[in-house]
């Protein structure tokens, strides 16, 4: 009865503690990191595993302090201390790519493992990636597939576009595995799996070819920035390749493609400029501004357009069914 009284007073005045903590990570989520740190602090010098990370973060990031990476690694290392899964994954960050700490990618896949035995996405994802491309670790794409697999493609949209990259490794023949994990990731925002799946419909590399859905996977991610798509985009218009030849729309796309610094979109359009009149620069520059007033930003993704279709469908059948049953009385 003593121990049962004694955990519930403990229950107790833990309240007060984890209502500041939430007052924290609400101020924290808005970016309001002054506030935040007013009420973290107390409750990391105290001993809250969770305080601990959050400041140690803000700390190594500058967020609402001056920028301290000392005093960041040692509020890191008490959360750490305590098994925090959010510590865990973060510094199994940056020894993997040598951030702040020395780089050590047998530290990082050790943190990893512990973050991910705890349910934690981000460690399960880098941990599957190391898997996949064998960094600090043999690679092993069965493992990779394990972990991947365990992450809902909601919370990580990338795991759906490795876990298809993967599928194609494992056997070049999985490509119907391969494009639903691709469709899912993409209907998720992952903008890479749009490219992946506009080029295997602009192919017919497992599916039927179908042009007009693979362009419209390309423009959907051109215009949401991805500079891949955007590249990918503007080579077809300039190559007339199964869509109609449009140097000038080619042009633009290459241009924003190039003014992100993706390197094959630099040197394509410092090609295509030498091959182009003044007048026909001068139509591009305007076919630039229609891109961006008019696309970057402002076209439904092709998933939603799927989805009302598909929507459509459904309600055509049940009103043809509607009919046909009142028909039958």
């Amino acid at each position: 009865m003593k121990k049962l009284l004694l955990a519930s007073l403990a229950l107790f005045l833990s309240v007060p503690v984890f209502a500041d903590f939430l007052e924290g990570e609400e101020a924290f989520e808005a970016k309001r990191y002054t506030e935040a740190i007013q009420h973290f602090r107390p409750l990391a010098d105290a001993g809250d595993f969770r305080s601990q990370y959050y400041m140690g973060y803000m700390y190594l990031k500058g967020y609402g302090v001056v920028k301290n990476d000392q005093l960041g690694l040692q509020y890191m290392q008490r959360s750490l201390d305590q098994n925090y899964h959010l510590a865990q994954a973060y510094m199994g960050f940056l020894y993997s790519e040598g951030q702040v700490v020395p780089a050590d990618r047998k530290k990082a896949i050790s943190l990893y493992q512990k973050a991910a035995d705890q349910g934690n996405t981000s460690a399960m994802l880098n941990l599957g990636v190391a898997y996949y491309k064998g960094e600090g670790v043999p690679r092993n794409l069965v493992k990779a597939i394990e972990l991947l697999e365990k992450i809902p493609v909601e919370q990580k949209a990338e795991a759906g576009r490795y876990l298809a990259d993967i599928y194609l490794d494992q056997d070049s023949s999985n490509t119907a595995k391969a494009i639903a994990a691709y469709r899912a990731a993409a209907a998720a925002g992952d903008l890479i799996s749009y490219n992946s799946l506009a080029s295997m419909y602009l192919n017919g590399n497992g599916v039927d070819r179908d042009v007009e859905r693979a362009l419209k996977y390309y423009t959907y991610a051109a215009s949401q920035g991805e500079p891949a798509a955007q590249y990918a985009l503007g080579l077809l218009y300039v190559n007339g390749e199964r869509i109609s030849r449009n140097r000038l729309l080619g042009h633009a796309w290459l241009t924003w493609s190039a003014n992100q610094g993706y390197a094959p979109a630099v040197a394509a359009i410092s090609q295509l400029k030498s091959e182009m009149t003044l007048s026909e620069l001068d139509q591009a520059r305007q076919e630039f501004m229609n891109i961006q007033q008019n696309i970057l930003g402002k076209i439904p993704s092709p998933f939603e357009e799927e989805q009302r279709a598909a929507m459509e469908r459904e309600r055509a059948r049940a009103q043809q069914t509607s009919v046909r049953r009142r028909g039958r009385r």
